[in-house]
C-alpha cells in the first residue's frame, strides 16, 4: 500500500512536470492529456504527500532556465525525459491492468517522439559518461592514485575549455554591440 501511493506521488509530480514542460512551448496533444488525466486518476488518490514541497523534477527544471547554457539545458532535459521513460516503463511492467498499461504506452510514444525531435544528438551518449563518472569510488584508494596522477592534464584540458569559454562569451557580448547601431548611410 505504501509502495502504491509512493508511486501516486511520484506518478503525479511527474505527470505535472510534463504538463508544465510541454505547456511551455506547445499545449499537450487532446489525446495525450487525455491519457495522462486518466492515468491520474488511476494513481493519484488525496495524497498528501503529492504536496509535501520536495518535488522530483521542478527544482531542476527551475535552475535549468535561470543557471545553464542551452547545451547544458538540453542534456539535462535529456535525462529528465530519459528518467521520465524508465518510469513509465516500470509502472508499465508492474501495471495489472490493461488499460492503464496501453495509457502508460500511449505517454511512452509521445515521450519518445518528444525525444526524438527535440533532444538528439549526442545527449544518450553524454548521459552514459556522467553516469560513468557519478559511479566512481571516491574512497578507493587506487582509485585516488589514479586520479592525482592523471589531475595535471585533466587540469590542463578544462583552463583551455574554460578559455574557449570565455573568448566565446566576449564574441557574443561584442557582436550585438557592433551590428546594434546603425552606419550613417553616404549621400
Amino acid at each position: 500500500m505504501i509502495a502504491q501511493h509512493m508511486m501516486a506521488l511520484f506518478w503525479g509530480v511527474c505527470l505535472m512536470t510534463l504538463g508544465w514542460m510541454t505547456y511551455a512551448e506547445a499545449s499537450v496533444p487532446e489525446n495525450l492529456d487525455k491519457s495522462i488525466d486518466e492515468l491520474k486518476a488511476y494513481y493519484i488518490r488525496n495524497d498528501p504527500e503529492l504536496y509535501n514541497a520536495h518535488p522530483v523534477f521542478l527544482r531542476v527544471l527551475n535552475k535549468l532556465k535561470d543557471t545553464f547554457e542551452e547545451s547544458e539545458r538540453n542534456l539535462l532535459m535529456s535525462i529528465i525525459m530519459d528518467t521520465y521513460s524508465r518510469i513509465f516503463t516500470r509502472m508499465q511492467n508492474e501495471s495489472l491492468d490493461e488499460a492503464t498499461k496501453d495509457r502508460l504506452a500511449h505517454v511512452q510514444q509521445h515521450l519518445k517522439k518528444l525525444q526524438e525531435n527535440y533532444f538528439p544528438g549526442k545527449s544518450a551518449e553524454l548521459k552514459t559518461y556522467a553516469e560513468t563518472l557519478w559511479a566512481i569510488k571516491e574512497n578507493d584508494p587506487i582509485v585516488q592514485r589514479k586520479a592525482l596522477f592523471e589531475f595535471k592534464r585533466i587540469y590542463r584540458e578544462a583552463t583551455q575549455l574554460k578559455n574557449k569559454d570565455r573568448r566565446r562569451r566576449q564574441a557574443k557580448s561584442i557582436r550585438p554591440k557592433a551590428s546594434g547601431g546603425r552606419s550613417p548611410s553616404r549621400s
